[in-house]
């Protein structure tokens, strides 16, 4: 049976604040396309293809989303998304589409041109990264992200990394010097723990941003939540996607995280 003739099934997605909710029907979701053009990798993007008539936004009005585009402006960039629980993306097969070859002209990563960042330490390596449009830029110095690195990286499950693609390092603060930071949003939800960053223009996810907890907070932690918050403040949790002439897919042991049931309280979906 092909997709066409095979039984349909509605999806419901949103983005993470529901600003924008809508429903997707389309042959139950069995596989994905993954691009490696330049943006598709930045963002984690995984693809199906339902026709225009066939999405129904329940919440929101589409034409006041933010539009991305870039080179031939083929495409607007806008949002995918499904919720949690109705197709596990992990396990999913995924077909290669070779975007990074066919969409030209080739796209060209923005150069790092800050400082570097101060720390030092024995066999570190100088990474520099870029949002896809390039007003964000970033240098990450950390061990050598070989394949097999010992660095701690690792995918999340939870209602918010699922939804953009992270695969998470977590260097020194001072490893880590971003430019361009006024061009950054800034997003916090849930215990408002920390704050995830991403270009205004390209939507490109960048960091996390670990927020100082005020006296009152602390004071209302357990022992071992406190020590955990305290301890990130001196961390600049990085998403690796944003580096440049890097693959995230050369990397070993990538660990997955069980966020979405780990982190409290639960993500409500709307």
């Amino acid at each position: 049976m092909s997709d066409q003739e095979s039984p349909l099934k509605t999806y419901r997605a949103n983005c993470h604040c529901a600003a924008y909710v809508y429903e997707v029907t389309l042959p139950e979701v069995s596989t994905a396309s993954e691009c490696n053009c330049s943006v598709c990798y930045k963002k984690g993007a995984l693809w199906v293809f339902p026709k225009p008539d066939d999405v129904k936004f329940v919440k929101g009005d589409p034409a006041t989303l933010t539009d991305y585009t870039f080179g031939k402006k083929i495409f607007t960039h806008k949002i995918r998304l499904f919720q949690h629980g109705q197709v596990d993306i992990w396990k999913l097969p995924l077909k290669k589409f070779d975007g990074a070859s066919l969409l030209q002209p080739p796209y060209e990563p923005p150069r790092y041109l800050g400082p570097e960042p101060v720390v030092e330490f024995e066999e570190s390596k100088l990474y520099t990264g870029s949002c896809h449009c390039g007003v964000v830029t970033l240098a990450l110095k950390c061990k050598a992200l070989s394949k097999h690195t010992s660095e701690q990286i690792l995918e999340c499950n939870c209602s918010h990394c699922i939804r953009a693609g992270y695969v998470w390092a977590y260097p020194q603060k001072t490893g880590v010097v971003i430019e361009g930071r006024k061009n950054l949003a800034m997003y916090s939800f849930g215990k408002k723990n920390s704050a995830k960053s991403f270009c205004k223009i390209c939507g490109v996810p960048v960091h996390n941003e670990v927020l100082q907890p005020t006296a009152e907070e602390l004071a209302a932690m357990t022992d071992e939540e406190r020590d955990w918050r305290l301890g990130g403040l001196a961390l600049a949790p990085v998403n690796l996607r944003i580096i440049n002439d890097f693959d995230v897919k050369e990397l070993d042991g990538v660990r997955q995280f069980e966020g979405y049931t780990v982190w409290q309280p639960p993500y409500v979906e709307p």
